[in-house]
């Protein structure tokens, strides 16, 4: 990284650091309303029992997240309730763990303009790097507890180990890209997408057939080397093979519900926090998948309507004013709509370097058709698509002004010139 881009590289991560300080305090001081996740209570209530010894287990009263008695459980991935339980050895105050995800917001930035400034060179870098770290959705995640800033953290690291290799990969970078890889998909199972989409880039950039092979072997037995010791645990406690987690039947379930049955985000919050309690979460997992292929009834008409469905609420111009207040409907769509189009514009400027950036857009169509298929909602979204767009963003808009600086100044008409 060259002198003069890191010390502008160091002013954007300055900026995105003091912005969400100064959210976090807004939000702690109540001056401004954040719409807090709900998912957090639970995400504290398995941190607890893992800091406290009893093991990754959460409270049966979702009400009150450290009491007793608890639930052993696999319905949450497990890396953020591991690394809030590290937290919880220093501290459990609110400020404390939202400084941490400040951190790693930090670090994904850093990774993110040296990623940009390897692909595309230094204005596009910093141009991208400006829209991460004052795009309002991800500045709002610095005041959630949820897996958004540790899952982008490991996201940016993927691509940067992926594309600062240069022509060739050796085997111990993909070994380390498969760990990554698994340590994403521990901390929000849609990271196993990242999988596919490296299968794919390596395929493509590796001259010899043999040699990609070899790295494809390698990325997957460091992805399962990874992931299989969790399902092993899910296998001791269950009797059941359950590879990262158990809510996916009720995810599957939310998308044909709300889709083809005219549900809503209320209905899959009662099926993950409060229905079949009492029943274990393999058999609730299965008995939720059952009754969303009851809803589909066997029609490809009915999949590919929720399919659709499902993408238009992902990539929503505005959010639904069901779930979200006219403000933060107002900041997000002012934010979204111009890194959407810029960001377009941008990868079809790329276009000829499609081989080379598959990483990227593998990634983008392969969780994006996850989502659609399973539930698909902004926050998703946010998280895994829009830094992609904001690098096509990056590239459109460093090409505007270079095209507008090389334009010479219009010619002054003969009456202009008559008059002096």
């Amino acid at each position: 990284m060259a002198k003069s881009f890191r010390g502008k590289a160091a002013l954007v991560i300055l900026i995105a650091v003091v912005v969400r300080l100064a959210f976090v305090a807004a939000v702690g001081k109540g001056l401004v309303k954040f719409e807090f996740n709900p998912d957090s209570i639970d995400y504290m209530s398995f941190a607890h029992n893992l800091a406290t010894g009893v093991g990754f287990a959460h409270a049966i009263n979702e009400s009150e997240p450290f009491s007793q008695p608890v639930e052993f459980s696999a319905w949450r991935p497990p890396l953020y309730p591991a690394v809030l339980a590290l937290a919880f050895q220093v501290s459990r105050k609110t400020l404390f763990l939202q400084s941490l995800q400040i951190a790693l917001a930090a670090f994904a930035l850093y990774f993110f303009l040296q990623l940009g400034l390897i692909l595309f060179g230094e204005w596009p870098a910093l141009i991208a790097g400006f829209a991460f770290a004052l795009y309002p959705p991800l500045i709002m995640y610095s005041a959630d507890l949820g897996t958004e800033s540790l899952f982008l953290f490991l996201l940016t690291a993927v691509f940067l180990v992926f594309y600062s290799a240069g022509v060739e990969h050796s085997l111990p970078r993909v070994f380390w890209l498969g760990v990554l890889v698994g340590l994403a998909a521990l901390c929000r199972p849609n990271g196993l997408m990242l999988a596919p989409a490296l299968v794919l880039a390596l395929w493509l950039t590796t001259a010899n057939w043999k040699r990609a092979a070899l790295r494809i072997a390698v990325l997957t037995l460091a992805v399962a080397m990874t992931i299989l010791p969790w399902t092993y645990r899910n296998y001791r406690l269950f009797h059941k093979v359950v590879l990262i987690t158990t809510n996916g039947g009720a995810n599957f379930w939310a998308g044909a519900h709300m889709h083809l049955e005219g549900g809503s985000l209320a209905d899959l919050g009662y099926s993950q926090h409060q229905a079949l309690r009492d029943v274990p979460e393999p058999e609730r997992e299965r008995h939720y998948y059952q009754l969303a292929f009851a809803i589909i009834d066997g029609s490809p008409r009915r999949f590919a309507k929720m399919f659709v469905a499902n993408f238009a609420a992902m990539y929503a111009l505005m959010p639904s004013a069901l779930y979200h207040s006219l403000s933060t409907r107002i900041v997000y769509s002012a934010s979204y709509v111009p890194v959407l189009f810029s960001g377009v514009a941008g990868w079809i400027m790329l276009r000829r370097r499609w081989r080379e950036l598959a990483l990227l857009w593998a990634w983008v169509l392969a969780s994006t058709a996850m989502y659609c298929v399973f539930i698909g909602t902004l926050r998703y979204r946010v998280g895994t698509v829009d830094p992609i767009l904001m690098l096509g963003a990056g590239v459109c808009w460093a090409a505007v002004v270079e095209r507008l600086a090389k334009v010479p100044p219009a010619p002054r008409s003969p009456a202009v010139n008559a008059g002096h």
